[in-house]
């Protein structure tokens, strides 16, 4: 069998070579993401309570990842322990950066990232790489927000519904909405277009375009 130097069953296999414990099974390699000659994340699980993932595969003082680092022209590696908790599991694979929260939907298989400001570059990368493999190891479609702009868009989503900061929704529009207690942005997005359509007086175009502004409207 013949595997690219470039793909990340490589690096699993340098793993399984300076990682025993991977070799007989009592840690898991679980994901694996990487940009060859750039950076990779791994995540990696242990069988035994014992024995610390993270810890065995880096080595005492760094020596095993440093030498599959060496092998691979000092491309970066970053070990992180797998969690069954998405939330969880998607903060760690977007190391070094620390994210005050993470948003998940299950549904689309994707999640947004609260960063505080200042991690906010370390989050994204160099040309958006650690976000990249956060995403391809975690199987989601990760947006990260800086913690600052996160706050003024849930300000705005709890103001009042006003026509004026929502070009094409009018008036008489909104008042129908607050007529049935929707009240604010949020409470907009909350319903959704579908329940929007069962008010009197609002069609599909007109909740179509309510649900496309208060968005706009939340995220400029």
């Amino acid at each position: 069998i013949v595997v690219s130097r470039r793909d990340p069953k490589f690096l699993v296999r340098l793993l399984e070579l300076e990682v025993p414990e991977i070799y007989y099974g009592i840690i898991e390699i679980k994901d694996v993401a990487r940009e060859a000659g750039e950076r990779a994340k791994i995540a990696v699980f242990s069988n035994d309570k014992r024995i610390d993932a993270v810890g065995a595969c880096v080595g005492m003082k760094g020596i095993r990842i440093q030498e599959i680092v060496r092998e691979l022209n000092n491309e970066k590696i970053d070990v992180i322990n797998w969690n069954a908790d998405t939330q969880v599991y998607i903060s760690r694979a977007l190391s070094p950066a620390k994210p005050s929260y993470i948003i998940v939907n299950n549904e689309n298989k994707s999640a947004i990232a609260i960063i505080p400001d200042e991690y906010i570059s370390l989050a994204i990368g160099k040309g958006g790489v650690n976000r990249r493999l956060a995403s391809q190891l975690t199987g989601y479609e990760i947006e990260t927000i800086k913690e600052s702009d996160y706050q003024n868009m849930m300000a705005r989503a709890k103001e009042d519904l006003d026509p004026k900061k929502l070009p094409g929704v009018g008036k008489a529009a909104l008042e129908k909405l607050k007529e049935q207690d929707i009240k604010t942005p949020e409470d907009a997005l909350k319903a959704g277009k579908d329940k929007l359509m069962e008010i009197p007086g609002i069609g599909e175009k007109t909740a179509g375009k309510i649900i496309e502004s208060v968005k706009n409207y939340i995220e400029k």
